[in-house]
């Protein structure tokens, strides 16, 4: 490669690194308010989890289709992944996870979160209930909810017996785990989460209040996970985007050395040339 190549190389990669450098700046602005959104969404998640721990003792609850288990049916799942790369090996892992979790337990139909998802069972031959797109990175509450019309209203039909979402979990930026989490039939939660000193805390106490709180449980659930999911995508896509920059830097320093090189050889090579021809006009 001659020094022009190697400048025009040089070139090519600082433009990328911008690129890179750029798309690791957005990612950790938006990281922190993920964080921020996870954070409420646990707060939120929790506050109707003691509600449910206080209902539980309800015969009407606990008699409710979306907490009765079914002997019969099928499974299907609501996997959320990115809807495009650059975002390390976040899709693979939970792909890896999905796939052993389909082989364990079977899954007839799916939600797919992201294109890549949509793309990757699409590939597989399962078929897709349906499939949402441009929400994984900033999901909205009415991402949420319009995720959980769709689940409740499959599941109401009675053709479903169970419904898991899989997502990544995040204890911790830095810490990410695929995980299972059903979102129906509604898992009750444990006595000890029951808030002390509850009255009727559904008025008017029908079935319809019974199916409008439950319906908002399913839907805080699915929020709380979509929240933890985009705060594991934006963490690989920052940390990927910041190893792109720093190869694409080393890269530049090696090529710069490589021009420099050349340079300093072509250089030597005319006044080598210009000192062979000005000794010959001596001759």
């Amino acid at each position: 490669m001659n020094a022009h190549e190697l400048k025009s190389h040089i070139s090519s990669v600082k433009d990328t690194v911008k690129i890179t450098r750029a798309m690791q700046m957005i990612a950790t602005s938006k990281l922190y308010r993920a964080r921020e959104k996870c954070e409420n969404s646990y707060c939120y998640l929790k506050s109707l989890r003691s509600i449910l721990a206080a209902l539980s003792e309800d015969e009407n609850l606990r008699a409710h289709p979306f907490l009765l288990p079914r002997e019969s049916g099928k499974t299907t799942l609501f996997i959320a992944a990115a809807d495009k790369g650059l975002c390390g090996d976040f899709n693979h892992r939970i792909f890896d996870f999905a796939d052993a979790f389909i082989r364990e337990h079977g899954a007839d139909k799916i939600f797919a979160l992201g294109q890549s998802a949509r793309e990757h069972y699409a590939k597989k031959g399962i078929p897709l209930s349906n499939y949402y797109v441009h929400m994984a990175q900033e999901p909205h509450a009415f991402d949420a909810i319009s995720v959980a019309n769709d689940i409740l209203d499959m599941f109401s039909s009675g053709e479903y017996k169970e419904v898991y979402i899989l997502y990544t979990r995040t204890p911790s930026p830095s810490t990410q785990e695929p995980t299972a989490k059903k979102l129906l039939p509604v898992s009750l939660p444990a006595l000890s989460e029951r808030p002390e000193g509850c009255g009727n805390l559904l008025e008017p106490a029908s079935g319809e209040a019974l199916t409008n709180f439950l319906s908002q449980y399913v839907m805080a659930e699915i929020y709380s996970a979509l929240a933890d999911s985009a705060m594991a995508l934006l963490y690989k896509r920052m940390t990927s985007m910041q190893q792109s920059t720093e190869n694409g830097e080393a890269l530049i320093a090696e090529l710069t050395a490589k021009y420099n090189h050349r340079r300093q050889e072509s250089i030597t090579g005319e006044l080598v040339n210009a000192g062979a021809a000005a000794f010959r006009e001596e001759l």
